[in-house]
């Protein structure tokens, strides 16, 4: 079971406009990149919405990241069947590719976590009237 985890309570908005916060995958007793990540939370989510979309609506084969913006960490998947993802939780080092991580999962499984922590992280800034491009970015791939 994968699980995107965010903790609304770390959201906090720079001068810049720029919102960050706490998100990162959960997947067993596995966090990756870890767990407390801090990171551009609405940016970052409005990617991984991007990004399961187009599997949900490729063909099998079809590859996609879900990338962070800091670290050099990122999720590989690709969809194995119509309803089915493999992930891989990477790590880019020195070397090469560091698989931290995989896991086979239901595609609904991973896009449904990932709008609930979209939804949860809208609700936040909507209470704290934060109002950024960004923003309206996540709530338009949400809809």
């Amino acid at each position: 079971m994968i699980s995107v985890v965010i903790e609304e309570y770390t959201l906090e908005l720079s001068k810049q406009k720029s919102i960050t916060g706490e998100i990162y995958f959960q997947i067993g007793d596995t966090f990756f990149p870890e767990c407390h990540w801090n990171d551009l939370i609405v940016v970052i989510l409005t990617w991984w919405n991007k990004s399961i979309k187009l599997l949900e609506t490729s063909s099998v084969g079809t590859s996609q990241t879900f990338d962070f913006m800091d670290g050099p960490f990122y999720v590989h998947a690709v969809k194995t069947d119509s309803s089915h993802i493999t992930l891989n939780c990477i790590r880019r080092n020195k070397v090469g590719l560091e698989v931290i991580a995989s896991i086979d999962t239901k595609m609904m499984s991973l896009k449904k976590s990932i709008i609930e922590a979209s939804k949860k992280v809208i609700k936040e800034v909507d209470a704290k009237q934060w109002i950024t491009d960004d923003i309206e970015e996540l709530r338009k791939q949400i809809k």
